[in-house]
């Protein structure tokens, strides 16, 4: 017999910009915290329905808002934005984020909003 084996590998890190959304989770890559964030641990979020955009703008440390959590096994950080995600309508009858909407994003800065918009409609990578 001749076998054929599996050699597990390191995941691809992306290095542009990118942010997750899971069931209750906003993850943000190390290039989009690197890049964006690298200076705060806290965000404040806005969604725009016409559009089906999100913003994240990142806060002073001083300033209250949505906390950056930082994993100690990932050089990604993340969000628990499960409130969000209801507040803005983008979760089912289960309350759990409706499936056209989990995935990963390439996101952009607005230098006029001064924050990470994030396209629901045209930026899921695939």
């Amino acid at each position: 017999m001749s076998f054929i084996w599996h050699e597990p590998r390191k995941r691809i890190l992306s290095a542009e910009p990118r942010i997750s959304i899971s069931q209750q989770f906003l993850s943000l890559n190390k290039a989009c915290i690197d890049e964006h964030f690298k200076d705060t641990d806290r965000v404040k979020i806005g969604y725009d329905e016409s559009s089906s955009k999100l913003i994240l703008v990142p806060l002073t440390k001083d300033m209250s808002g949505m906390k950056i959590i930082e994993n100690q096994n990932s050089t990604s950080r993340y969000i628990n934005a499960g409130r969000v995600f209801k507040n803005f309508k983008l979760v089912d009858a289960d309350n759990k984020v409706k499936a056209e909407f989990r995935g990963e994003y390439k996101c952009s800065w607005d230098s006029v909003n001064k924050g990470v918009i994030v396209d629901l409609k045209n930026d899921k990578v695939e």
